[in-house]
């Protein structure tokens, strides 16, 4: 992508701008002819010819950039089981472009193709069956360069699919001469969750040990153990070396269940939490258990300095 940045600054063009130009031919340059209107010229001239010159060769190098390279970078989506989800991709497009002109289609890692549209119209025929019914796409924005597809009803088996996009759009006089030549266009990577939707925390104040579960989630969620001070509200973040956690797939659905102990160490703690995680959704479950041993630690402290004043107030008088 650096380079674009450089080409852009040079031109004084954005990426957008560029690919517009190289869509209307303007890529394409008699080199000779250039040549000459240099050589024979007064000076002035000269300057904006080599000008001139200098644009279209760098306007040159970007189209084959853009058209003949892999500009565009991975993209994450992530969604939950059973919910549909937009897979998006943009093709930049001349203004004038018919969907008569534009074919693309969607496939996965492994080929199996997704959706296929050619020359104004859908291609059912392609779509393999582990994706028919499960994919729409919105005709109504492609002439905008809106090739997304709505993906219906995934499961875990979509987990990790990695879809790439290859497009091409023929010119408009007929001849199946390319402006954008068969390339790939976008390429991202579906990542299928299912949410935690329930943590249970137990505390045992005599053998001060805690124990936190859930269950009926995916991916392997992480978990965290905190500790809050009494005096300044602090929080003390437990060390994973002090904490067993075990976490195990279902091997029938694949769903996780866990189960995570901790001792809790001695100090003037008021609550102990237990969070846990679900890293593709970004969603926190979060258990708290107040200490009530704390407390009575803090009463038997505080009567213990009642008597130490007193005794002391004695000795005085």
């Amino acid at each position: 992508m650096q380079q674009w940045a450089g080409i852009s600054k040079l031109l004084y063009l954005s990426k957008q701008e560029i690919a517009l130009l190289c869509a209307s031919s303007l890529c394409i340059f008699d080199e000779l002819s250039i040549f000459f209107s240099i050589y024979f010229c007064f000076p002035l001239r000269c300057v904006m010819s080599e000008l001139i010159l200098s644009r279209m060769f760098i306007i040159s190098v970007a189209c084959f950039l853009l058209l003949g390279s892999d500009v565009t970078g991975v993209l994450y989506v992530n969604t939950t089981v059973g919910e549909s989800t937009v897979l998006p991709c943009n093709l930049m497009l001349p203004a004038t472009t018919d969907l008569k002109h534009l074919r693309f289609y969607w496939q996965d890692e492994r080929e199996q193709v997704l959706y296929s549209f050619n020359e104004g119209k859908e291609m059912p025929e392609h779509v393999n069956k582990l994706y028919r019914d499960r994919i729409t796409a919105f005709p109504q924005d492609m002439t905008g360069g809106n090739i997304s597809v709505k993906f219906e009803y995934p499961t875990l088996e979509d987990n990790h699919r990695v879809f790439r996009v290859f497009g091409a759009v023929f010119d408009s006089r007929g001849t199946k001469r390319f402006i954008i030549g068969h390339s790939e266009i976008c390429q991202l990577t579906l990542h299928v969750a299912v949410p935690y939707e329930h943590i249970s925390l137990t505390v045992n104040e005599e053998t001060m040990t805690a124990v936190c579960t859930t269950r009926r989630g995916f991916p392997e969620p992480l978990v965290e153990w905190r500790l809050q001070n009494h005096s300044d509200n602090t929080q003390h973040l437990l060390d994973p070396q002090d904490v067993n956690t075990t976490a195990a797939p279902d091997p029938q659905d694949h769903l996780y269940s866990l189960t995570s102990t901790i001792v809790i160490p001695g100090g003037p703690y008021q609550s102990v939490a237990c969070l846990v995680h679900n890293p593709t959704l970004n969603v926190t479950l979060i258990a708290t258990h107040v200490l009530n041993k704390g407390e009575a630690e803090r009463s038997r402290l505080s009567l213990a300095g009642a008597l130490m004043v007193a005794a002391a107030a004695v000795l005085i008088y």
